[in-house]
């Protein structure tokens, strides 16, 4: 990412215009708490405006990935807050990439943002990692410009995650997630504007205006 954060504690970047990069815009890598991105602008960007990824153990000793079911750790990005961004023009060169994304993440803030024009998904959560997400007010519209599925917000649930993020006990059960007071135009799949696949669960989603698509929304199990 042009700017790679990772260990950091309640950072802002604020009125930034991140512009014509390789890559991703902003990576949020491993343990971060409270960052917060607010009134910038993303566009021409290679891969996503915003990536936030974190780590998980498989067992403990030498020699094991940092990959695994145990996010108990807390070497996770946890209270980001994605605010008042404008992100257009994404997804140069890395297709399989969202406006905003997020992997082994929790308690994450999408709120108030403009999102248009991208190869994928607008939206991309790609696990059931610890929960508590909200994403409201948004408009997300001309994503998934060069594919075939989904449209601006897409979930996947491959694998449960062992984290403290519901109740402060180690639970495999995550948090609920709200999906609330968008308004997302999916125009170029058309799918689905709310598209919860691969068994995804534990989203409230109410009160959004949903345009075009095949359906408003799907649930895959």
């Amino acid at each position: 990412g042009a700017v790679f954060l990772q260990g950091t504690e309640g950072t802002t970047l604020s009125r930034c215009a991140f512009e014509r990069l390789d890559g991703h815009a902003l990576m949020i890598s491993g343990y971060n708490r409270d960052v917060t991105v607010a009134d910038s602008e993303f566009a021409y960007v290679g891969g996503s405006a915003v990536a936030s990824w974190g780590f998980t153990n498989e067992t403990e000793g030498d020699n094991h990935p940092a990959a695994g079911v145990d996010g108990t750790d807390g070497n996770h990005p946890e209270g980001t807050k994605v605010l008042r961004n404008l992100a257009r023009e994404v997804g140069l060169y890395e297709k399989q990439n969202s406006f905003y994304v997020q992997a082994k993440t929790a308690r994450a803030t999408i709120e108030g943002n403009v999102f248009f024009n991208g190869p994928r998904a607008g939206i991309n959560f790609n696990d059931g990692f610890g929960g508590g997400d909200v994403i409201a007010r948004n408009l997300v519209f001309s994503t998934c410009r060069e594919s075939g599925d989904h449209g601006p917000f897409n979930s996947w649930d491959r694998q449960p995650f062992l984290t403290t993020t519901r109740t402060g006990e180690p639970s495999m059960i995550m948090a609920w997630r709200e999906i609330h007071h968008n308004f997302f135009i999916d125009n170029y799949s058309p799918q689905e504007n709310v598209d919860n696949d691969d068994g995804s669960c534990y989203f409230k989603t109410h009160h959004n205006f949903l345009v075009y698509g095949s359906a408003a929304a799907r649930v895959l199990a």
